[in-house]
């Protein structure tokens, strides 16, 4: 196989954008992130990046690229700030960067989770924890999954668990009072659709795109 790459030298070069080969061969990104983030480091460094925007220069959809941003924020390589008004968050910044402010660190096996999944009946776990005794964040949900339903929300899986703690630890992350927690799973619960059972796996997933570009 012959590569056939642009003449990127003398005074009539094209523009092009050169970029940290370590992060396009990261094999923890998948293709998808790692070609984002290289759209990403061919704008200018000031470049504002919006969800919306960045559909119009590709075939992805708006969860594809949440996907890949949320990929991009896992390992570093993404940073989120939240811009707030009256204690309201109305905007995001985005630092990006072209090499993860945490390095490379050498696994043997990453595991990427780029989003909260939905409960599964996984008999090869045996060890079923309470909701209720996690954080406030997760008592909060199993209060008012009682209240909703006269009983506690069904014991999850250790595995599960460690989900719903990386759910709840973004909502952490990006400011989600208890007060805006507690409004938004009571209108869930409320409102729920026919096939959703009220379980809280389905609740983070949807919630948290409510916060993210």
């Amino acid at each position: 196989m012959t590569t056939y790459r642009v003449n990127k030298q003398g005074k009539t070069a094209p523009a092009f954008t050169r970029v940290f080969n370590e992060s396009l061969q990261d094999t923890r990104l998948s293709f998808k992130a790692r070609g984002l983030l290289a759209y990403m480091l061919s704008k200018p460094d000031n470049f504002k990046f919006h969800i919306d925007e960045l559909i119009k220069h590709a075939t992805d959809g708006k969860d594809s690229i949440r996907a890949g941003m949320k990929e991009l924020e896992k390992w570093g390589y993404l940073k989120r700030y939240s811009i707030k008004e009256k204690g309201k968050i109305v905007s995001w910044v985005l630092d990006v960067y072209e090499k993860p402010e945490s390095g490379f660190p050498q696994l043997e096996n990453p595991t990427l989770i780029t989003n909260v999944k939905e409960i599964t009946n996984d008999k090869d776990l045996k060890d079923y924890l309470f909701l209720s005794a996690e954080d406030r964040y997760s008592q909060i949900y199993n209060t008012l999954y009682h209240k909703k339903f006269g009983k506690d929300h069904p014991k999850v899986t250790m595995k599960q668990m460690e989900q719903i703690r990386e759910g709840i630890a973004d909502l952490h992350e990006i400011g989600v009072t208890e007060e805006d927690y507690t409004e938004a799973i009571e209108k869930h619960l409320e409102n729920l659709p026919r096939k959703n059972d009220g379980k809280i796996f389905p609740f983070l997933k949807a919630y948290m795109r409510h916060f993210v570009l």
